[in-house]
Parts: C-alpha cells; structure tokens; sequence
C-alpha cells in the first residue's frame, strides 16, 4: 500500500485497539492515523525463531541496537528514559522520542515525535509517527517454531510550511520510509539468527549494555542459553559489506 497523502482516512479502530492503549494516548495515535500525511504497510516476512526471543529483541531496542553496532560502525545512539520511552538520534540530522503504548505477543505500537535537520540546515521537519507491528507464530511440520510479522507506519508531518518544503522532501521522506518499513523487519530477523548462533557473543554484549535494565539482562541471557543451537559457535559474527549480497554474517 502506498503513501497515503494525508486523502486517504483510515479509521484508527481498525488499525490498533484503542482499548487497550492508555487513555493519553488514544487522541494522539487517532489522529496521526486518520489524518497521515504518509502510510506504508511492509510486506510480510517468516523466520525460524523461538517465541520469547523475538519478544526480547523486540522489547528491548538499547540490547538489540547494541548487538548491531558491536558488529558495524554506526553513529546511532539510543537512551531509555523510562521501561516504555526511549530517545535516540541517527547521527545524520534525525532524532526521536518514542513511546511503547501497546506491548502484545499480536502487536506493538509505538507512537514517536520525529525531528529531522537538512545537512545544510536550511529546512527542519517535525512529524509525528505510529509504527505497528503485527506478529504471528507457527510451528513448521518439524516443529521449529516460526514468526511472521509485518510493519505498518503512519506518519503525519507537523512543520509550519510543509507544502513549500514538500516539492524537495517528499520524496525524500517517501524512499526512507519506504526503506525503513522494510528494514525494521529484516533486522530483527537477522539478529534473532545471529543470537542463537553466537551465544556468548549475544550474552556479552547484552550484559555489558548499561541502557536495559539488569532485569532485562538477565531475562535475555537466560533466553539466549534456553535457544543455544548445538552447533553455536564461541566466537563473535562479522557482518561484511559485499558488494554482491549485501550484508552477510560470517564465523570468526
């Protein structure tokens, strides 16, 4: 589905229940949902990955960030606020604050204020983002368990002047979301791999992560020695740029 111009209204009932989101939240999601200035909904991606896995990656953004930039060079810093707010910047002119306002095994919603600087810093644009993330699990006839899951974002852009700046960002803004819809899926896939073959790598980073809480450290050591393949490695992955295949995880 593409961009949906801000003409397309959606009914926010349809797209989260607002049931079970807090009541401060409600007004805020509906209209970013009804009143988008853009909508991308990812297509679906399945992978073998054990259930409480997925949950930790996906619950625990400052453990799977750190994760990847033990592997990659990546100016991307994330700062947990509270259990459910976290604030984060690229380091390419784009900074975030985002809520969890629904934390299911079915679904995540996130709902996030958005704030991006042109490199020569002559245009500024403020949005405002729901990201939701819809979750399925099966078991293949062998009974590895399996996830399905897809992301869905809506994004309202909020700057005085949109309509100048829109000629120059629009399609800007179009292929990052449409890039982020869809890397927002395979990353968490990659890293659930990556985890349950290099064990003691996927512990020692995640213990030393000070932004989780020693809970969550805890749980996801435990969860990571509960998923330990047979054939795990000791060591650490390297993540390759190939000009080829993109990015591939090698053993060292």
């Amino acid at each position: 589905m593409g961009a949906g111009f801000g003409r397309a209204k959606i009914d926010p009932a349809r797209v989260v229940p607002l049931d079970q989101i807090a009541p401060e939240y409600r007004e805020p999601i509906s209209e970013v949902i009804s009143d988008h200035t853009f909508h991308r909904q990812g297509a679906a991606e399945s992978f073998p990955c054990d259930s409480d896995l997925y949950m930790s990656l996906v619950n625990e953004p400052a453990i799977t960030l750190a994760l990847w930039k033990d592997l990659a060079e990546s100016p991307v810093r994330i700062k947990r606020l509270t259990a459910d707010r976290y604030q984060g910047e690229d380091g390419s002119g784009s900074s975030a604050t985002w809520d969890f306002v629904l934390r299911t095994p079915q679904m995540h919603v996130v709902i996030a204020k958005v704030g991006y600087i042109s490199p020569r810093g002559n245009a500024q644009i403020d949005a405002r983002v729901v990201l939701v993330l819809h979750t399925g699990y099966y078991r293949e006839v062998n009974g590895e368990p399996y996830i399905q899951h897809d992301v869905e974002a809506f994004v309202k852009v909020d700057s005085k002047g949109w309509k100048t700046l829109a000629r120059t960002f629009r399609p800007v803004i179009e292929g990052v979301l449409e890039d982020q819809v869809k890397e927002a899926g395979q990353f968490i896939s990659l890293m659930s791999r990556l985890v349950v073959t290099y064990p003691n790598w996927a512990t020692g980073v995640a213990m030393k992560q000070v932004e989780a809480d020693e809970a969550a450290r805890l749980r996801f050591r435990d969860i990571v020695a509960q998923n330990r393949l047979p054939e795990a490695s000791d060591g650490r992955p390297v993540v390759m740029a190939d000009a080829g295949a993109g990015l591939e995880a090698r053993r060292r």
